[in-house]
């Protein structure tokens, strides 16, 4: 698959777990049914994803270091530097995983609260998503 259309079906994939997230019965195991800020991730591939919000990763900082969101939004973290990034939950609620020289990662973020996040590469850059 070419890189535009492997990116395209991961975030159509994405979407249809996103839509049956909340679902499940109690065999989805209690991993469903924690109180986890995100439902899904998805990889651009390259190309910068759709959101409703998003974060650029420049000059080992994330910007906007906080943003406020309305559950059940899509954030989106790319990144601009040379050197790869994550975006991950102190409480272990999402995690982009490694983000790449001009890479995007998106994460929808369902439950609200304050989350706090940082580069695993880098504990440094540190930000909060705030989710209403």
């Amino acid at each position: 698959m070419t890189r535009p259309w492997r990116a395209l079906a991961l975030v159509a994939t994405c979407g249809a777990l996103a839509a049956t997230a909340g679902c499940g019965g109690s065999e989805d195991g209690p991993e469903a049914a924690s109180a986890s800020a995100a439902t899904t991730i998805a990889d651009s591939g390259g190309a910068a994803a759709r959101s409703a919000d998003a974060i650029e990763i420049a000059d080992f900082k994330f910007d906007p270091e906080t943003i406020r969101v309305e559950a059940g939004t899509e954030v989106t973290w790319t990144n601009s530097d040379d050197a790869p990034h994550t975006a991950t939950a102190d409480d272990g609620s999402f995690d982009t995983g490694n983000v790449a020289k001009g890479e995007s990662k998106s994460v929808a973020l369902d439950h609200p609260g304050s989350f706090s996040y940082y580069c695993r590469f880098h504990p440094f850059m540190k930000a909060t998503v705030e989710v209403q």
